[in-house]
């Protein structure tokens, strides 16, 4: 089963997505079913901890129970992400940007997204990274609007199947971004920036 692509559209969820523990528990429970305490134990966390973020996460309706096990004299629930990936919407950037910790992680990300272009052997001068992370922030949100574009028109992905699915979702938001100037511009000036290392 395809459980597809969610498009976070309430601030207060989206902002959920700023705590690692909670992007960790998510991107466990995409892949396996678990316990809270198989979540503690591969996470390094305490129990009470991971319940704490299970709960917020089921509140919000990013995860849900799944089964129950009696286990000895317990009863052990266990969870799976209703998604199998999820992105907050571009809808959002102003209302989350009142958010210290929300934009503590996406600074965090921008950071490491710019520094790691050095591992595929792009270079820029220092006195242009303001301009690089602006570039890169600019294709990010219009490549973020175009992907949800094509999400909120996918339809049933359970016909195609998750492979079919995912490749068309991509082709699609490609095809768009063909179309928009905007990004083909931000793209050209990135580039004219950016030297690739032999």
């Amino acid at each position: 089963m395809v459980n597809g692509i969610r498009v976070i559209k309430d601030p207060e969820i989206a902002k959920l997505f700023a705590d690692e523990t909670r992007r960790h528990i998510l991107h466990t429970l995409r892949h396996h079913e678990r316990s809270a305490t198989d979540l503690a134990k591969s996470l390094k966390k305490n129990h009470s901890s991971i319940i704490h973020h299970l709960n917020l996460l089921k509140e919000a309706g990013l995860v849900k129970k799944t089964r129950t096990v009696q286990v000895r004299n317990m009863v052990q629930s266990y969870y799976k992400s209703i998604g199998d990936r999820f992105i907050v919407s571009y809808s959002l950037s102003e209302t989350l940007a009142e958010d210290d910790n929300y934009m503590v992680w996406q600074e965090e990300v921008q950071q490491r997204i710019t520094d790691g272009l050095r591992s595929f052997g792009l270079e820029f001068k220092a006195e242009k990274r303001e301009k690089v992370e602006e570039l890169i922030t600019l294709i990010k949100e219009l490549r973020k609007r175009a992907f949800e574009e094509t999400v909120d028109k996918q339809g049933n992905p359970n016909e195609l199947g998750r492979f079919i699915y995912r490749s068309l979702v991509k082709l699609v938001t490609n095809l768009k971004l063909a179309q928009d100037q905007n990004y083909i511009s931000a793209l050209n000036e990135l580039n004219s920036v950016l030297t690739f290392q032999e």
